[in-house]
């Protein structure tokens, strides 16, 4: 695959449309690269493990049935789009790895959309998108875990090029999807208005821009966000305590130490953050475009056309933002997996400065890079989707735990019909995939479904063989006195670890059982 530079008129790439460019220059082409690139982690991870990892086994417990909102820390869109799908798939591995690449297919038709409008080049633009699988937090970290964060990625993406469109055709029909697409954000994760925030502080901040937002086109987006985002707003509105209060205890801003010291902690977390975040992409540009970059840097590049430059703009702003959020309030919970809705929208920038550098040729070392880093990443995940070896799965190897070693001693139990009570996240919802008809809770939540005539406490015992005779003693060392069991109801079953060439047996895990009587608090 060759990528003549834009200026170039270079012989035409292999596999080029009849266009003359490479499929990858178009929306479709986009569309269909990062959904191949979906389908084959989907293939490898949904084939390898049935068993939900991070991230989705809490969520498998919420959406048993569809509420106006689950948790106030997070909004529930993500919630009712599993919910949706699970009506068809079931409470499997299948239906979270199917809206996990979906959305992220639907953030990279919208990130192209921008790009193409922030560079001239369609296959600058190209390239541009299916980059940000060079960002850790893209190119890895979502595929082990990850929900809440690609809605939030999908929204910010579809509201930069629905506020864009809205711009430049200057009707007002156009803000309807700016509406739909803020409802979509807010509804997505409390991050959300610091994006939309830092987009519109950067049109209004635009002399280009500023004349082309309407105000009525405003009032109509916020008024379309508002009836997408009310039924959650009623939601929070009756569960005693507000977003607010929430957020203090998740955000570190209730933490005793004094305001100064937790607003400098939470400033170089953030620096840590912003840098940890754009990479390895940051790097690997700079490597290849490095004369272009200084060319940048130095102010001899020619000015950037509207839209790249709203992009950066909106990305400052964002980060500043951000900065005066934390100096306000002290905020100490800043990590790399927080900051899409601040650099969201950097690579564009950053990109359509560099295509516009003189000499910017590396284009197909780029994409070979790309290429490369992708199919990496995907063999890189397969010791850890078949080898139980704390070395190669990361010590508790959770895609690998045999849950499915205790089914038949569950359901011989009563499982199917009964609340099942999971000591912990993991638990719970891997009980869930096992057992669909079961309700199933965790202590610190319950769904409101109706009670089961039956009810059994379940918890991760470890790999050690358990005592039969400290049945008592670990019973009351879980339920804190709070059960009302006694010890010899109490049982252990053990899930043993598949291994390619080990023999069955080398690692076990223990799963205690404990029947509770349906009246007891957690049960109900």
């Amino acid at each position: 695959m060759t990528l003549p530079h834009p200026d170039t008129g270079a012989d035409t790439p292999s596999g080029a449309r009849s266009d003359g460019l490479p499929p990858y220059a178009g929306a479709a082409g986009v569309v269909a690269v990062v959904a191949a690139w979906g389908l084959a982690h989907t293939l490898l991870r949904g084939l390898a493990s049935p068993v939900l990892g991070t991230d989705d086994m809490l969520e498998n417990v919420f959406v048993q049935s569809l509420e106006a909102g689950y948790l106030l820390r997070q909004p529930p869109l993500y919630e009712w789009l599993l919910w949706t799908l699970q009506q068809a798939l079931g409470p499997t591995i299948w239906s979270f790895l199917l809206l996990k690449y979906a959305l992220l297919t639907v953030a990279a038709l919208f990130l192209f959309l921008v790009a193409r409008r922030a560079i001239d080049d369609p296959r600058v633009a190209g390239l541009c998108v299916l980059s940000y699988s060079l960002l850790y937090q893209f190119g890895w970290n979502l595929h082990e875990g990850v929900t809440h964060t690609l809605v939030l990625t999908a929204a910010c993406a579809a509201s930069a090029w629905a506020l864009l469109r809205a711009m430049e055709s200057g009707r007002l029909a156009a803000y309807v999807p700016v509406g739909l697409a803020v409802g979509a954000g807010l509804l997505a994760k409390h991050s959300y208005p610091l994006f939309l925030s830092a987009l519109l502080a950067a049109a209004v901040s635009d002399r280009a821009w500023r004349p082309r937002l309407r105000v009525a086109g405003l009032a109509l987006a916020l008024a379309v966000a508002a009836a997408v985002y009310a039924p959650y707003l009623a939601w929070t509105l009756g569960q005693g305590h507000g977003i607010v209060t929430e957020s203090a205890g998740v955000m570190g801003t209730a933490a005793p130490a004094p305001h100064l010291q937790r607003a400098g902690t939470g400033l170089a977390l953030l620096a840590w953050s912003l840098t940890g975040f754009s990479m390895p992409f940051l790097a690997i540009v700079v490597a290849l475009f490095w004369p272009q970059v200084r060319a940048v840097g130095t102010g001899a590049v020619p000015r950037a056309n509207d839209v790249a430059r709203l992009c950066g703009r909106a990305t400052v702003v964002a980060v500043a933002v951000t900065a005066l959020l934390i100096v306000a309030t002290g905020a100490t919970y800043v990590k790399e997996r927080h900051m899409h809705a601040v650099l969201l929208l950097l690579p564009i920038w950053l990109f359509a400065r560099i295509a516009a550098a003189p000499g910017a040729k590396r284009w197909r070392a780029l994409g070979l890079t790309i290429a490369a880093v992708a199919a990496v990443a995907l063999v890189a995940r397969v010791p850890g989707l078949v080898i139980p070896e704390r070395l190669a799965c990361g010590g508790k190897c959770r895609p690998l735990t045999p849950y499915a070693e205790i089914r038949d001693d569950l359901a011989a139990l009563g499982a199917g019909q009964a609340t099942l009570v999971g000591d912990d996240a993991y638990t719970a919802g891997n009980l869930r995939v096992l057992f669909p008809t079961a309700r199933v809770a965790i202590p610190a939540w319950r769904p409101p479904l109706p009670p089961r005539a039956a009810c059994l406490y379940v918890w991760d015992a470890g790999e050690a063989p358990p005592a039969a005779a400290a049945a008592d003693a670990f019973v009351a060392l879980f339920s804190g006195g709070r059960l009302p069991v006694r010890a010899g109801e109490a049982r252990y079953l053990a899930g043993a670890w598949s291994h390619p060439w080990k023999p069955e047996g080398f690692r076990v895990t223990h799963w205690g059982v404990q029947p509770l009587d349906a009246a007891d608090p957690l049960c109900q």
